[in-house]
């Protein structure tokens, strides 16, 4: 068992303090006192997270510029990218919804597959830099600021309410993003956060050995 404060892990659900130790993979640690599960060691994860984030980031590019719907109202067909969304709407006058539409949609999405790229990268290469930690920590705030599920939401409910008076077609832009959500959701799934601070720990202390 681990002894240093740095081990420590609270509980999410009772706010106990539990000393943090070695489990088997595919297994999960449960809080002694509710029975909440405190962490689960993942198989593979900088490997199988990398793969993930490398798709991610392919799938990006054509996801943005890429025609997501084809709509023709009244003989008027027009081709919205999520680009060109993020530009009406800031044209229409609406600054902020523009601003948080391109931060949670695009912004988020590039930065938080980048980061994460450029640790997994270092972890794999064996490779410390004191920015890696920082890299980490905003990895994980940028984390919680993408909302692409928000946005095809929103769109599935516009395109609803559009049927009856507009022919609409999807676009191979729809199937990149969509692609790209599923992407983002399984690198939640296969990430190890505690795997990956081990990692960085272990790095700092062959730099400083």
């Amino acid at each position: 068992m681990k002894n240093n404060l740095s081990a420590l892990t609270a509980c999410h659900a009772c706010d106990l303090l539990v000393a943090e130790e070695d489990i088997p993979l595919n297994s999960k640690a449960h809080c002694p006192r509710c029975g909440f599960p405190l962490y689960e060691p993942k198989v593979n994860t900088v490997n199988n997270t990398l793969a993930l984030v490398i798709t991610g980031l392919l799938l990006l590019w054509p996801a943005i510029t890429m025609p997501i719907l084809e709509m023709s109202i009244l003989g008027d067909t027009s081709f919205n990218t999520l680009l060109s969304a993020v530009v009406k709407i800031f044209q229409a006058g609406y600054y902020w919804v523009a601003f948080v539409v391109f931060f949670t949609s695009i912004f988020a999405p590039l930065a938080k597959f980048s980061v994460l790229c450029t640790v997994l990268l270092h972890i794999k290469a064996k490779r410390y830099t004191p920015v890696l930690p920082v890299l980490f920590r905003y990895y994980v705030k940028l984390d919680a600021w993408e909302m692409l599920d928000v946005y095809l939401i929103s769109m599935m409910v516009a395109v609803i309410k559009l049927f009856d008076i507009a022919a609409i077609h999807t676009g191979l832009g729809l199937f990149c993003l969509l692609g790209l959500l599923a992407t983002s959701i399984l690198v939640t799934i296969t990430l190890d956060k505690k795997q990956i601070w081990d990692h960085i720990e272990d790095l700092c202390r062959k730099q400083s050995s």
